[in-house]
């Protein structure tokens, strides 16, 4: 089974059980505290994907790390995922579980890409337009900087890209002047 459908399903129960339970944002910020421990903690990701360090200890690292700052929920589904020998996807289904909790709450992930450092003011106007173009009720803002964009800005959501950067301007530019079969037709 692929990494991606182990941690969709995985994700996907731990979700539905925790709406059960009432507890789903308790869950949706362990998941968030999971995930960034495992992307800055690099020796516990390691830890995690070894196949020398037998599940037992496994589960005694993960106790020791996150046991007392989560939810007793998270601490058995880390417990169950460990006793299955899925620990090395945690990571994975913690991400899953908080695109899957974006989606049932209807929260849009924008990434916006900026040639250099804008203004709140800037950032809320292309929001606000992006909202009542794509009528987006709430959006879940990434904001970064790249210079290679010389000016202008790239809007990434969903499956949708708005690319208004200088860059792509030239590029375009430089592939119309590359073909020359503008000049061919003359000979």
């Amino acid at each position: 089974m692929s990494s991606f459908r182990l941690a969709s399903r995985y994700s996907k129960s731990l979700l539905q059980l925790a709406q059960e339970k009432g507890q789903l944002e308790a869950v949706k910020a362990d998941m968030a505290l999971i995930s960034n421990t495992l992307k800055t903690s690099r020796d516990l990701h390691i830890m995690l994907q070894s196949p020398i360090i037998p599940s037992d200890k496994k589960e005694a690292i993960l106790t020791k790390v996150f046991g007392s700052n989560v939810h007793e929920l998270t601490n058995k589904f880390i417990v169950l995922l460990t006793k299955k020998g899925r620990e090395s996807f945690l990571g994975e289904v913690a991400g899953a579980f908080i695109s899957q909790y974006d989606l049932l709450n209807n929260i849009t992930n924008v990434k916006l890409t900026t040639a250099t450092a804008v203004d709140k003011a800037t950032v809320d106007t292309i929001i606000n337009k992006l909202k009542a173009k794509e009528n987006i009720k709430e959006i879940k803002l990434v904001h970064e900087v790249d210079a290679s964009l010389i000016g202008g800005f790239v809007l990434t959501y969903g499956d949708k890209q708005i690319d208004t950067s200088a860059r792509k301007s030239l590029n375009r530019l430089k592939t119309l002047v590359d073909d020359d079969s503008y000049v061919k037709a003359y000979f």
